[in-house]
């Protein structure tokens, strides 16, 4: 450009930013008018400058690692595992499921299995080495885990090629069935002991989904989740395993909400926290061989207008894939499993393949890196959860906290509030408070699970008051 036309003009600073718009408000407060908060009082403001990023926190981007096949020649740089879910009633029937979910598409499984199945009959003609599969124990995690390995040593398949892990978590375990402590902390050394066997499939979670699905902000997921892998780090280091074995053994779960931003910030949060964990018990790990399973949001979900479901698995999928989820799990619409709905088993399925193959979101490794507004607020974020995880220390651990009923009592009030504000129509939720489907005349009441002890903490969704006042009247 010949003439620099931008020296004429003097630069601005965010406060004069700030002083124009307080003028052009005339008289109504900047603060109240235009700052808004999100989970953990964070203040969100209406812009953000360079200036809000001067000590933002060193989010560094990722290349993220699904397995060596990711590293052919060709393949697109940002990879995530489109992981379905499969309930095999029928081990044959369950195949032929599995089977046709990996032809369109897909290439992660979970199985939630109670290790009484024919895993011969139930994963025929499936290749570890090429996907990512899930175990979610319904019974004994140790003995299924025994049987997973001995079917891969039938099958004659290469244990250093098996990839994924076991969704198994002691403390969240406890939060749904009340078990002793010894006896879970006892699986869980087992399960360490056990795991020697495929370097590359992980076999504890830490399960931070758990407690977004039974209601929690994002400040109190991170929080319980990460202060429930100190105190399992704890437990299986006096067990006599060392700091770095425990980590790569390792993988965590999250659950991703609506809030659209604050979701992208959470994943991307969750990272950087355990990488920095990593580095305070001395370990030298990157953050890209950190396993991240996200799940799309039950808590989210309306029993109403049920095809809207699909419009905010959308947005919860997308801001998992841009926070830099390894494998995406999206729940079904309609709280269905497939087995009695086809398509929407596809519509969760193909969410993920639509934002990889039309909206290229897997060519890019970390396109919201350097963005003021999510910079500034992931750095609020993990100022948040780090104040909160210091005080769940300070206080005697995960586990004390867990076993006198304050944490549980700490999500279940904060479950009721946002569900009040549902019901009460404060928050919208469109398709349920606000443009309702007229097709449509009263809410699906869903057969949710029941907190019978005290010490319970069950998944429940936000709209849960409003559809039962409203069946009620109907």
């Amino acid at each position: 450009m010949k003439y620099n036309l931008f020296e004429d003009f003097a630069p601005s600073s965010k406060a004069d930013w700030i002083a124009q718009v307080t003028k052009d408000l005339k008289g109504k407060s900047f603060e109240e008018t235009l700052i808004s908060h999100a989970a953990g009082n964070i203040e969100i403001q209406p812009f953000y400058t360079q200036e809000d990023i001067a000590q933002a926190l060193p989010l560094e981007p990722i290349h993220h690692r699904v397995n060596p096949i990711s590293e052919i020649p060709g393949l697109s740089p940002r990879r995530w595992a489109n992981t379905v879910r499969i309930r095999p009633l029928n081990e044959k029937e369950a195949n032929a499921r599995i089977l046709h979910a990996l032809q369109m598409g897909a290439d992660g499984l979970v199985l939630a299995l109670t290790g009484e199945e024919d895993l011969e009959v139930l994963l025929h003609e499936v290749q570890p080495a090429y996907i990512q599969l899930y175990l979610e124990p319904q019974g004994d995690p140790l003995g299924l885990f025994t049987k997973f390995l001995t079917w891969l040593k039938a099958a004659e398949l290469d244990l250093n090629q098996v990839y994924g892990g076991l969704l198994w978590d002691p403390a969240t375990v406890f939060l749904k069935t009340v078990q002793e402590k010894s006896k879970l902390m006892a699986t869980a050394k087992e399960l360490m002991k056990a795991g020697k066997e495929l370097p590359e499939f992980k076999v504890l979670a830490i399960d931070a989904a758990h407690y977004h699905h039974a209601g929690a902000n994002a400040v109190q997921e991170l929080a319980f989740g990460i202060g429930a892998l100190i105190d399992l780090n704890d437990e299986l280091t006096e067990g006599g395993y060392t700091a770095s074995a425990i980590f790569d053994k390792l993988l965590f779960t999250t659950g991703v909400g609506s809030d659209f931003f604050l979701e992208i910030s959470k994943v991307k949060v969750l990272r950087l926290m355990i990488h920095q964990l990593c580095e305070l018990y001395g370990m030298d790990v990157s953050a890209a061989h950190i396993t991240i399973y996200a799940q799309t949001s039950y808590w989210t979900k309306a029993g109403k207008d049920l095809d809207t479901n699909m419009l905010r698995n959308t947005t919860e999928a997308m801001a998992a894939i841009l926070g830099g989820c390894n494998a995406l799990e999206i729940l079904p619409h309609d709280f269905s499993d497939g087995l009695d709905n086809d398509f929407s088993a596809r519509m969760a399925r193909n969410i993920s393949n639509i934002l990889k193959e039309e909206s290229y979101l897997d060519k890019v490794i970390d396109p919201v890196s350097g963005t003021y507004f999510l910079e500034k607020f992931s750095g609020e974020l993990f100022e948040q959860v780090k104040s909160k995880l210091e005080k769940l220390e300070a206080d005697g651990g995960w586990w004390i906290a867990a076993e006198q009923g304050r944490l549980q009592q700490e999500v279940k009030e904060e479950r009721k509030v946002k569900q009040a504000l549902v019901r009460d129509g404060v928050q919208v939720k469109v398709g349920l408070n606000k443009y309702p489907n007229p097709k449509e005349s009263s809410a699906r009441l869903l057969q949710e699970q029941t907190e019978t002890a005290a010490l319970q903490l069950l998944w429940s969704r936000d709209s849960l008051l409003w559809e039962t006042q409203n069946s009620e009247k109907s």
